[in-house]
């Protein structure tokens, strides 16, 4: 045969990898707004969400020892998760008395995200809010108060536009940074008046068919159990300064059930664990 039929086929997966990640590439970014200081007019799009809630919360393990950057904790969208069973032990076993003070490293910050239009940045179309929980209980607030519990505050016809106010945090006289970023304060308020997301229908319905899928997408986003078991690995040898030695093909996890089956790779963490108390 003067081809070989292996290569043929490699090729041909090779060029339907480069095509989907072309494909992948010609997708616009989904725009995500970070509000500045002054006062901005939006609306609260609608978003699918299993939960009901109007905002889509995500856990994030946020700390050095573990990561450079943070990642989403994939045990709040009922995928395994070794980070949040390491978490559990270390905080409620009797063996590891002192397990709070290694436990907190692992615990993670909650966020939310919805999808706003920001008047006068409408040609943005949907982008994405991430924001606290101080300023998700301030919606929902407004959202529960006894005068607004019987009308949908999101409805793209009949619905509310907010306003955001943005201000510098002041301490000491001086702008409060954190992490060399100004801390600003939000406060917002819905107009007294309803009206339609947008005149133009047309408009209104493309800016509704643009909502991402905020909960597929950051359960897309979770590492597997693999990948977090290295994590805890390296930050125990972070913790105790020393690098323990693996043993070759050891180190794995088998996902049964939905649930982390345990492996060596989780008996040396819980090995090493043991040994720093």
């Amino acid at each position: 045969m003067a081809y070989n039929i292996d290569a043929i086929r490699s090729a041909l997966t090779k060029g339907d990898k480069t095509a989907a990640k072309a494909a992948t590439s010609d997708k616009p970014k989904q725009a995500y707004w970070k509000p500045t200081v002054g006062e901005h007019d939006l609306r609260f799009l609608p978003i699918q969400s299993s939960t009901g809630e109007p905002f889509q919360e995500v856990l994030f393990y946020d700390k050095k020892e573990l990561s450079e950057r943070r990642f989403v904790a994939p045990y709040a969208f009922g995928l395994p998760d070794p980070i949040k069973d390491q978490f559990d032990e270390l905080r409620n076993s009797k063996k590891h008395p002192g397990g709070w003070a290694i436990a907190k490293h692992l615990r993670p910050k909650e966020r939310y995200y919805g999808v706003v239009i920001v008047r006068g940045e409408e040609a943005k179309g949907p982008q994405v809010w991430e924001f606290s929980k101080e300023t998700r209980d301030m919606v929902y607030s407004i959202l529960s108060n006894k005068d607004n519990i019987d009308e949908d505050m999101f409805s793209p016809e009949v619905g509310y536009d907010f306003t955001c106010a943005v201000t510098p945090v002041i301490e000491n006289g001086k702008p409060r940074t954190f992490n060399g970023m100004p801390v600003k304060a939000i406060n917002l308020q819905a107009r007294k008046k309803p009206s339609p997301l947008s005149k133009d229908k047309a408009q209104a319905k493309a800016w509704l068919e643009a909502v991402p899928n905020l909960e597929e997408t950051f359960k897309r986003q979770c590492k597997s159990p693999d990948e977090l078991v290295e994590l805890l690995e390296n930050f125990v040898a972070t913790l105790t300064n020393t690098t323990k030695p693996t043993e070759s093909g050891t180190d794995h996890t088998e996902v049964v059930t939905g649930k982390v089956k345990a492996s060596a790779a989780e008996d040396k963490l819980d090995d090493a664990f043991s040994g720093m108390f």
